[in-house]
């Protein structure tokens, strides 16, 4: 893959500096603006649960959801990496939109956790955080290792799941 490779016109893919490729802002999307819908290959709990225990999938490869269902994302949507202060959020089942306004050259991040159902425990032992961002939590856990500000925060800007919603109701 080449070190950039454009994807629509307001974003592209390109290598980053320390962990792999991502996906950037090429021109301002605004607060709000739905940046790309999540899509892939939809599997059953128990099927993901298989493939990562076979090797055949990673942990952090599958993308929650429903409470029991993940994606295999997509070759695009699986390059939107992780920050503990994102720019974007998920609405919806897997709509991907900016929580504030993302700038030209800007990596476009989501925070991984939103999606990762209260009663998975674990994801939280399994992944660390390379995002380097001044709120770093440096461990990725599910929706309820996110502190309580940062929920909130995510909560106001209408950034996370339905499902997410719905699990944490029941808390």
């Amino acid at each position: 893959m080449a070190d950039t490779h454009p994807i629509n016109s307001k974003y592209e893919i390109r290598k980053t500096d320390s962990y792999g490729f991502g996906v950037f802002c090429t021109k301002k999307i605004y607060k709000g603006e739905t940046i790309r819908l999540f899509t892939g290959k939809r599997l059953k709990e128990d099927i993901c649960d298989k493939m990562i225990a076979d090797g055949l999938l990673n942990n952090d490869d599958v993308f929650q959801v429903q409470h029991d269902e993940y994606f295999i994302l997509d070759d695009i949507s699986i390059l939107f990496n992780h920050s503990c202060e994102p720019n974007a959020g998920i609405k919806g089942e897997s709509t991907l939109f900016a929580i504030n306004d993302i700038l030209p050259n800007e990596e476009i991040t989501y925070d991984y956790s939103t999606t990762v159902d209260p009663n998975n425990f674990t994801f939280t032992t399994m992944t660390n955080c390379l995002c380097k961002s001044a709120k770093c939590r440096k461990i990725l856990g599910n929706v309820l290792s996110i502190p309580k500000d940062s929920l909130e925060y995510y909560k106001k800007e209408g950034a996370l799941q339905d499902y997410i919603v719905n699990e944490l109701n029941k808390c």
